[in-house]
């Protein structure tokens, strides 16, 4: 029947529209019941008791947001039970408001491995996606809040009454994030002030080079000069908290103990003196403790109630970058994931930690360093290489060919901040970089957007256009590349997707027998120290390298019978994807 017969066809197209409706219900209705499920009817959180023996200090973990899937703004639902898995075998447990303000306050001691865990903006996700996990771990969280969502129609932020419920299950604390989050003194890219706008309305914020937040600073004109008094600003700012205080206590009965203010990182830094001094009288007459840097994952003994710290987990970071970071900040023994050991024990890590799962292997950096891992198994003098690396863009991402370990000798291939760059390394000498091509610019959209703004700036930077190099790219941005690389004896053929093919004359005196993969951060991504990020994940997939007869020597690609599961899991979870974003 031709599709025209088929428009004309009524029958055919109610049944059509029947059988959609029945589809849409099904999932509608089991995404209910997975919301009851998981946000009212949870059962009640049962208290352990362990030793309390630390009275060194604990680490802190937040997360803006929870996804079902993967999201380039918020930390997916199986990464988040991952993390928090990992954690919690190595002895983690999580502690309340109450156990901080008792060890700061009394000295009570904490468990041995403290953790502090938090959700930020309310959101109804973060809750629908997080209860299942905390429940199976028996964690406990506490969910900021904005006060000024209490009474809104979204239903992605949490009602007063889904908060009453989720306190009282016990396994949720509540927080303030504060009254609102609206914007000021904004300027775009041609330097034009945009003056003060709410977080609904901001417009396409690739767009927007300098803002700051509603509480850091005076109101200022197009040139910067502020707009109101020393007291019409004050007057402002302890509206705002007492706005936010009156809402918490009519919605709650209480205002929240614990406070993260909007912007973290600029209280007690480098925010103007005196909208910090009434910003630092309001906080300390409302809460009893406010995280206000959200950089560092450790609090020690000596920190200050009032100036505390948590980790931001970005959605982009391996489970392993979240232990590395917690490693660098507390000093502790921290264990990695390790997944598939079959796959693991045929490599040896010469830094950094790896995950081995189905057809990825995930190389993390240590802090400042390139992280690396080794095939054990001798390969011969010819071979090729198929594997595809999609790791974040701006980074290093490479492969070692022809590696001696015993003399540190071997050609790289690197793919580094969209450029391929070839270097080689003698027994005993320097690296030299042989060939450098770039690769064609990447496309990015506003959602991937991720760059940090200075919240300390004149009306002269103002104008000086966008800071943004034409050629720099948002630090979570990824970029599937796939390569194939044959190897010989004096000379490699680099092919990279449908953009490049160079044959390269190689040293033929380096000729170790290893190949090996590594990972190291960009000094881009470290230019502004208060955001700087000196770990970095290189994450690559389905690897098979095969001798000159085409015999494979190694692999970790899918079976016919993975990828069918694989596909059929993908495709289902994009329909459920599709109904939860409509529906």
């Amino acid at each position: 029947m031709s599709k025209k017969n088929i428009v004309l066809n009524p029958a055919k197209k109610n049944r059509r529209k029947i059988i959609r409706s029945i589809a849409q219900l099904i999932v509608v209705l089991f995404l209910a019941v997975v919301l009851i499920r998981v946000v009212f009817l949870t059962e009640k959180r049962v208290e352990e008791k362990v030793p309390l023996e630390n009275k060194d200090g604990f680490i802190a973990l937040s997360y803006f947001g929870v996804s079902r899937g993967d999201s380039p703004k918020y930390v997916s639902k199986k990464n988040l039970k991952e993390q928090l898995a990992l954690l919690e075998r190595q002895g983690y447990k999580t502690i309340t408001q109450q156990d901080i303000l008792d060890f700061y306050e009394k000295d009570k001691p904490l468990p041995e491995k403290s953790l502090y865990l938090s959700f930020e903006d309310g959101r109804t996700d973060s809750s629908i996606f997080a209860q299942n996990i905390m429940e199976n771990l028996n964690y406990k969280a506490t969910m900021f809040t904005y006060a000024n969502k209490m009474d809104t129609r979204d239903n992605k932020f949490l009602k007063p009454k889904d908060l009453l419920l989720m306190e009282k299950s016990g396994y949720w604390e509540l927080g303030s994030n504060g009254y609102r989050l609206t914007y000021i003194n904004i300027y775009n890219d041609k330097g034009q002030s945009l003056g003060m706008i709410d977080e609904n309305d901001v417009p396409n914020k690739t767009t927007i080079e300098y803002y700051n937040h509603y509480l850091m600073d005076f109101i200022r004109n197009p040139y910067m000069i502020p707009s109101e008094t020393r007291k019409e600003m004050e007057a402002r700012i302890k509206k705002d908290y007492k706005s936010m205080h009156d809402i918490y206590k009519e919605e709650l009965g209480e205002v929240p103990r614990a406070y993260a203010i909007m912007h973290a990182n600029s209280l007690y830094n480098n925010m103007e003196p005196l909208v910090q001094s009434v910003n630092d009288k309001q906080i300390k007459e409302t809460f009893r403790m406010h995280f206000n840097r959200e950089q560092g994952a450790y609090n020690n003994a000596d920190a200050d109630l009032y100036n505390l710290s948590r980790l931001q987990v970005s959605p982009y970071w391996s489970t392993n970058h979240v232990m590395m970071k917690i490693r660098q900040a507390s000093k502790q023994n921290v264990e990695f994931e390790v997944g598939d050991q079959e796959l693991a024990m045929k490599w040896s890590i010469a830094n950094g930690a790896v995950q081995f799962k189905n057809n990825e292997m995930t190389i993390t950096s240590p802090p400042s360093s390139e992280g690396r891992v080794l095939l054990k198994k001798a390969l011969p003098e010819q071979y090729t290489v198929n594997f595809a690396f999609k790791g974040n863009v701006v980074g290093q991402q490479s492969i070692y060919l022809n590696y001696d370990e015993k003399n540190n000798s071997y050609i790289r291939v690197a793919l580094v901040n969209n450029e391929i760059v070839v270097s080689e390394k003698s027994a005993g000498a320097g690296v030299v970089e042989k060939e450098r091509f770039p690769l064609n610019e990447i496309k990015w959209n506003e959602e991937e957007y991720a760059f940090n703004k200075a919240t300390v700036y004149s009306y002269q930077d103002t104008q000086r256009g966008s800071r943004i190099d034409e050629e720099e790219y948002p630090r979570n941005l990824t970029k599937k590349r796939v390569f194939n690389i044959t190897v010989n004896k004096d000379k490699i053929k680099i092919d990279v997707d449908k953009e490049l093919s160079k044959t390269i004359e190689v040293n033929p005196a380096i000729q170790g027998t290893q190949i090996g993969f590594g990972a190291l951060f960009s000094k881009k991504d470290t230019t502004h120290e208060q955001y700087a990020d000196d770990i970095y994940d290189t994450l690559i997939e389905d690897i098979i390298i095969s001798d000159k007869n085409d015999q494979t020597i190694f692999t970790n690609q899918y079976t016919n019978f993975d990828k069918v599961k694989y596909k059929t899991a993908t495709i289902f979870n994009h329909v459920v994807d599709f109904f939860i974003e409509t529906f």
